[in-house]
């Protein structure tokens, strides 16, 4: 698995993937070696304080009026909690999250994540998304009809959870999780044990609670990536031409 993370990493050239810059492949010491993330994974991003050119932005800055309009406008406010991203920002790491999927997935043949997360979404000192570590990463030319568990429960999509045939889609619904995550800045499925996690997913069609004040055009796109049927799930590249249409 390792030999084959460096041959994937070493093709790939994208502005939204980490960049691989070489290996130490002598046991014990195996490392693979990337471009310095400054700002961290999302994961832990979330977590710290805003860096520059974010840093004066608390979350007490009212998100744009103009994601609240349209169809589904019910909310009383356009401010978040404090201490919420700036949209700003999170539509900066969501567009950059779907390009490098995008990447992946227009291979040929296409690369399956199978354990994309916010641990696995690595920043730069300008906030742009990198998505790294391919560790569980499949072309999906190797299996015709894969299955089995792969990745972190919390973020998995419930075919693969119930060990059925997934392919991109499953990708898709880790994203909408990470989107959750960018706006709650909270961990998925909090207090609940793993198996616990994966029963409610798989029986119970249970998803992250998303916030009332969340904007209608954005609470759409994240129902639309964890649907429980995959072809209801949009591709990547209709993810990012919905951000790209929110303002």
């Amino acid at each position: 698995e390792f030999a084959a993370e460096i041959n994937m990493l070493k093709g790939m050239r994208h502005p939204n993937i980490c960049l691989y810059m070489g290996a130490c492949v002598d046991p014990p010491n195996r490392a693979i070696v990337t471009e310095l993330a400054a700002n961290g994974s999302l994961w832990d991003a979330l977590r710290l304080p805003l860096k520059q050119p974010y840093a004066e932005l608390d979350g007490s800055t009212p998100w744009p009026k103009e994601l609240y309009k349209g169809a589904g406008a019910t909310r009383t406010t356009h401010v978040p909690p404090k201490g919420t991203w700036p949209w700003t920002l999170v539509k900066r790491v969501a567009c950059g999250a779907a390009r490098g999927m995008t990447h992946l997935h227009s291979g040929r043949p296409p690369v399956l994540h199978r354990d994309l997360k916010s641990a696995n979404l690595l920043l730069d000192e300008s906030y742009t998304a990198k998505v790294c570590d391919f560790g569980l990463s499949r072309l999906k030319a190797q299996e015709r009809s894969m299955t089995g568990n792969c990745g972190t429960v919390q973020w998995m999509a419930p075919e693969i959870l119930a060990n059925q045939p997934y392919a991109e889609p499953a990708d898709v619904f880790s994203f909408g999780v990470i989107l959750w995550e960018l706006l709650t800045k909270e961990c998925p499925y909090e207090g609940m044990t793993a198996i616990q996690c994966a029963i409610a997913v798989i029986n119970h069609d249970e998803r992250p609670k998303i916030p009332l004040w969340c904007p209608p055009a954005v609470s759409t796109l994240m129902e639309r990536c964890v649907h429980r049927s995959p072809s209801h799930r949009p591709t990547f590249s209709q993810i990012i031409l919905a951000l790209d249409a929110m303002p």
